[in-house]
């Protein structure tokens, strides 16, 4: 009796594919709902700006047809239901690149610039959450592009957050539960993709209103409340008018803002049992006390270092500083530049070190760096008394060998980037400390940098400054893996075509 055949593989099942085809089809699946996000955004955005009937137009159109493109390419993708690692990192890279590649057409065909390097570059930086714009005269372009434009920081924040509820689990902590119970979970552990993703979801907009509402009230319009919102809780950093918040001049914008960008610089995770209203296990989070230990410390050095002839607003200038660099948003204080060596210094360092792991933000994050000086604290007490046990903990929760090792690799990944930056940006021009700042802080996904002025870019510059965001954004691990996995299949390929030229000429 004749065998059945198997039946064909259908969305998320089981049946064995290939590695190149469950990437292909992943990609393909991320790729159509990144376009969906993006033409749903797109239309709101023409419908916001409908009063300038031109540029309100073109993004409604171009939304649109993105939405019926990506239906197709939704439906005939075959999602993996464990896909490899490969795969994921690859879906990430092509949802992420399609976003930027759509932004560009909008800002192209909305007029907002006729250059299509700016286009790009503002596309990257929009996405990547970093405050690094080439648009001049924001006052005069649409309400359409200034709503779009705010609208990709939050979508680029979300993505982010969707990345780390997809990949994390397969390489540091995911942090799916509460406090320090999260610990340092495998794959298996991790709750459902799709359980993540309405969790992010659901948090991410609930802080997004309220962040909206408290901006209103404070007294901004309806187009800032809503803009300023969406790159306040992405740690973006965009504005409507230049001089980031200095442009309001008001304490109670920059105190709701204080407030949020230490919200957004908080995992996901433990906003999420705050909505829920376990409030009890957020205290028994060892991350989220050094995290709050440092805002406080960094405030109060920050105040103390700039503080001349009795200055009431000192000690307001330092908080939204010290929460913007903390938190990587990038809303720029004002006149920061000419602060003393020791305080631009603090700010580089907390730039560089970001919030809790587990959020829109970038950096090393505050999980890494905790789990690093205790490793490094471990390694001396080895050196030491050599027959010691020495177990690295955050909090209660001890660290396996497996994390530790990625995160020397991250380490590693980390400090090359910085180095490889500085050498490219002080090639294009910049001192030493303007370029430290600047490759720091794009790499970290803040934007601004004491001490270096990236109003006027250079060709050179903006490549530097895009590769790091892209890294950044990217947290590494993604890019680099799809990089070296193109670079191995290009090897591979040019060595089966040397030995089908040998076997050719014998």
């Amino acid at each position: 009796m004749r065998a059945a055949a198997d039946p064909p593989a259908r969305r998320g099942s089981t049946a064995k594919r290939t590695p190149s085809r469950a990437s292909t089809d992943l990609a393909l699946w991320a790729s159509g709902w990144a376009t969906v996000a993006c033409g749903g955004g797109l239309v709101l955005s023409g419908l916001v700006g409908l009063a300038e009937r031109a540029p309100a137009a073109a993004l409604v159109g171009l939304g649109v047809g993105c939405g019926a493109a990506a239906g197709f390419c939704v439906r005939r993708a075959r999602v993996p239901s464990r896909p490899p690692p490969m795969a994921i990192f690859t879906a990430a890279c092509s949802a992420w690149f399609m976003m930027i590649a759509l932004s560009t057409v909008a800002y192209l065909l909305t007029g907002a610039t006729g250059s299509l390097p700016d286009a790009i570059f503002e596309s990257v930086a929009g996405f990547a959450t970093t405050n690094i714009s080439v648009l001049s005269e924001l006052e005069s372009l649409p309400v359409a592009v200034l709503f779009w434009r705010a609208l990709t920081q939050w979508l680029g924040g979300f993505a982010a957050l969707a990345l780390l509820a997809a990949a994390l689990p397969l390489h540091v902590s995911a942090l799916v539960l509460p406090g320090d119970n999260a610990g340092l979970p495998d794959r298996a552990s991790a709750p459902p993709f799709g359980t993540q993703l309405r969790r992010i979801a659901i948090v991410y907009c609930i802080v997004g209103g309220l962040c909206a509402a408290a901006y209103a009230i404070a007294g901004m319009g309806s187009l800032d409340a809503f803009g300023y919102a969406f790159t306040t809780v992405s740690t973006g950093g965009f504005g409507n008018h230049p001089g980031g918040l200095g442009y309001f001049d008001s304490t109670a914008i920059e105190s709701v803002a204080t407030v949020f960008m230490a919200l957004a610089g908080v995992s996901v995770v433990t906003l999420w049992w705050a909505v829920r209203g376990r409030w009890g296990v957020l205290w028994r989070s060892f991350e989220l006390r050094a995290y709050l230990l440092v805002l406080a410390v960094g405030t109060a050095v920050v105040t103390a270092l700039t503080w001349s002839d009795g200055d009431p607003g000192a000690l307001r200038r330092a908080a939204v500083t010290v929460t913007a660099a903390s938190s990587s948003t990038g809303f720029e204080p004002a006149g920061w530049s000419g602060w003393s060596w020791g305080a631009q210094t603090l700010l580089v360092a907390l730039i560089a070190t970001g919030g809790m792991a587990g959020t829109a933000g970038g950096g090393f994050q505050m999980r890494r760096a905790i789990a690093a000086a205790r490793y490094a604290y471990r390694e001396l007490v080895t050196e030491i008394h050599p027959h010691t046990v020495h177990v690295v903990k955050i909090g209660r929760r001890s660290v396996g060998e497996r994390p530790l090792a990625l995160l020397n690799g991250f380490q590693i990944l980390f400090a090359v980037a910085v180095l490889a930056g500085i050498f490219g940006l002080s090639l294009a021009g910049m001192d030493l400390w303007a370029a430290a700042g600047a490759a720091i802080s794009a790499l970290a996904t803040m934007g601004p940098a004491p001490g270096a002025d990236l109003g006027a870019l250079g060709g050179v510059e903006r490549s530097v400054l895009a590769v790091l965001m892209a890294l950044g954004r990217l947290a590494f691990f993604p890019l680099v893996v799809v990089a070296g996995g193109a670079v191995t299949g290009m090897r591979r390929l040019l060595a089966a075509e040397r030995s089908n030229g040998r076997r050719a000429r014998s």
